[in-house]
Order: C-alpha cells, then sequence, then structure tokens
C-alpha cells in the first residue's frame, strides 16, 4: 500500500490544510501557515454546513467563492487556496515517504484510528503519520505510562504488565521514552505481542534502527505521531502526545509517578479529567507520593502484589470498570454522515 491509499480526497485536502509537511521552504517568509487543530475544527463545521459539503470540494474555488460560500473572511480564504496549491508538491513528498516506509492519514480517512476518534473527539489530531500496519490501530491496548528514571521494583512491574498484556491479546500503547515506556513496550514484543509507540519525536529516525525496523516488517509495532515525521524532542510536543497514549488505550497503567509535575502526572490527571479510559496505579510499598494521590483522583489500584495471581489482565481490569463504560459521542462533520454519503471518511 503506498501513500496516496491510506488519503482519500477529502484526507489529501485536510492534509494540505492542516500539515507543514510539503510546505515550500519560503512559507515561514510568505507567512503561508497550515490550520491549527481549532482552527481546523470551526473551519470543518463551516465546510459541512455550507454546499461544499466536504473536503475535496474546495479544490477549483477561488477565494472570493470560498469568502462567499463559508462566510470567512478573504484572508481566510485566500489562505485556503494558497494551501491547497502545492497539491502536486504533497504528491511528490508522499511518495517519498512511502518510500521511507512511512505513512499520512487524516481524521476523515478510513483507516484513522477509530477509537482515537469516537474517545477524544474533536481533540483527535487532524494528521497522523506513523509506521508499521495501521490496521492493527483498529484495536484498542493498554497503555503503561510512567517516569523516565524508575526503581528497580517499578520497572519489574512494567515488564510484568507488557507480558500480561500479551496473555490477553491486548498491545501495549506507550511512548517509547526511556524507562517505564520502554520496559513494557520490550517485554510484550519480546514475548511475541504487539506495542503502539505514540512518539513525541523523531519518527523517521526511530523506524529506521534495525531492531525496531524488524518488529515494523514483522507487523508487531506500529509507531505514529502527530508531529512531522523528522520532528525534534519539545517538551510541548511531549505533552501533547499524551492524549493519542490513553486515546489508543481501553485501559492505562500508570506505573510511577511524581506529584503535581511531569508528563506522566499531567497525562494521567488529563485522562481521568476527561475520561479517555479507566487509569490505573501501581500500588504497594515504595510507590511514588503521585501514585496515591492519582488514586485520590478517581484512579483504580493496581496492588503490585497481586500481579502474580491475575490470570488474565483484560478481565480483571473490565470487572473493576464495568460501572465506567458510555457509549462515545460522535463530534466530527465526517461522523454525522455514513460512509457511503462521503469520501474517504471512517467506515
Amino acid at each position: 500500500m503506498n501513500g496516496h491509499e491510506y488519503l482519500g480526497d477529502d484526507g489529501q485536502a485536510v492534509l494540505l490544510l492542516c500539515s507543514a509537511f510539503a510546505l515550500p521552504d519560503d512559507a515561514a517568509e510568505t507567512g503561508l501557515a497550515p490550520f491549527k487543530l481549532s482552527e481546523w475544527n470551526q473551519l470543518a463545521r463551516k465546510i459541512h454546513e455550507s454546499a461544499l459539503q466536504q473536503p475535496a470540494a474546495l479544490h477549483g474555488r477561488n477565494a472570493d467563492d470560498l469568502a462567499k460560500e463559508l462566510a470567512i473572511t478573504s484572508e481566510e480564504a485566500g489562505r485556503i487556496v494558497r494551501l491547497l496549491a502545492r497539491a502536486g508538491r504533497l504528491s511528490r513528498e508522499l511518495e517519498n515517504l512511502s518510500a521511507r516506509g512511512l505513512w499520512a492519514v487524516t481524521r476523515v480517512d478510513d483507516l484513522y484510528p477509530p477509537r482515537l476518534r469516537d474517545v477524544l473527539k474533536n481533540q483527535a489530531p487532524t494528521v497522523l503519520f506513523g509506521a508499521g500496519d495501521i490496521q492493527l490501530l483498529r484495536r484498542a491496548g493498554v497503555a503503561v505510562v510512567g517516569s523516565r528514571n524508575i526503581d528497580e521494583a517499578g520497572a519489574a512491574f512494567a515488564r510484568e504488565i507488557g507480558r500480561k498484556c500479551v496473555a490477553a491479546q491486548l498491545p501495549v500503547v506507550s511512548g517509547g521514552a526511556r524507562g517505564t515506556d520502554r520496559l513494557a513496550m520490550q517485554a510484550a514484543l519480546e514475548a511475541e505481542g504487539k506495542a503502539f509507540g505514540a512518539l513525541a519525536d523523531s519518527l523517521e529516525n526511530t523506524a529506521r534502527l534495525s531492531d525496531v525496523r524488524q518488529f515494523l516488517l514483522d507487523g508487531r509495532l506500529v509507531l505514529l505521531t502527530p508531529y512531522a515525521p523528522t520532528a525534534g524532542f519539545s517538551v510541548g510536543a511531549a505533552m501533547g502526545r499524551n492524549k493519542l497514549i490513553y486515546g489508543l488505550a481501553e485501559f492505562a497503567v500508570v506505573v510511577s509517578s511524581d506529584f503535581e509535575t511531569g508528563g506522566t502526572w499531567a497525562g494521567a490527571v488529563e485522562a481521568l479529567k476527561s475520561g479517555w479510559c479507566p487509569v490505573f496505579v501501581r500500588e504497594g510499598a515504595g510507590v511514588p507520593k503521585g501514585n496515591q494521590e492519582l488514586v485520590k483522583l478517581g484512579a483504580a489500584a493496581l496492588p503490585a502484589g497481586e500481579m502474580a495471581t491475575i490470570d488474565d489482565l483484560a478481565q480483571w481490569m473490565r470487572q473493576r470498570t464495568s460501572h465506567l463504560a458510555a457509549e462515545p459521542e460522535l463530534f466530527d462533520f465526517v461522523m454525522r454522515e455514513g460512509p457511503s454519503q462521503r469520501t474517504g471518511g471512517q467506515g
């Protein structure tokens, strides 16, 4: 499957409008910038409410027509026209992306992870870049998160969670960072299971690593990011990808968290507040204060001492969170119509 097959006509339009991917080199100098998530959410609503209906219908229209049809300013309409005008450049860059074993998908495409769309709603990233079998992302996993610097008890717990996920036939979802993330993912992969890595940076470089590449080719690892494949690390990006980790998960397990500081704490608190998925926290002697405080905020305790007695982790968690199940709310304009009524939408 090449890069174009991941994207429908609407998806290619959204990629042009919402990503810096394939922007010309002088974009910053000329003031050309893609639409941010909040801007796209507003524009998407206007497109759906207009006679255009779908993003692909924006192609071939001039700024005056778009301004009138969408009730937007002439400046915003001109921005749309300029962003869509690089379709030829985008096509070439997608070919290059595919040749490097990477893909792009947007929120209006069939192959976009359905759980992300249902759970995160209008917070779901507009564009995702990734590597590996995207079809694996149609199932939910278990998010395993925690500190980079972790003690031996926490490390052993992270590895055990990874193995228990494999036994329960659930992928491990994590951020790929040193410490907890890698320990859990590595344990799952070594046990012949599957893992999803939601990255904050360096997708292209990570996918090139020989051991990572083999797991990708074997169909047991998927990497994805809402940022450009060559993006470097930033604290903001690391915080921003937290929602991907929780959005792809049926359950989350916090192995080790500081109190009121750090990405693990911020992500877990946001997940609890937003109700993205049930959150479990390692409980036992010597756990950090953050673990204890997360339980007070509504996380469920996962006693380290009981791990050896849990035969089916998924069943154990479901029994303790069945009262929390809720029907996901549909949100985007592409979700308000059946698949047969739109191009490039979710099936």
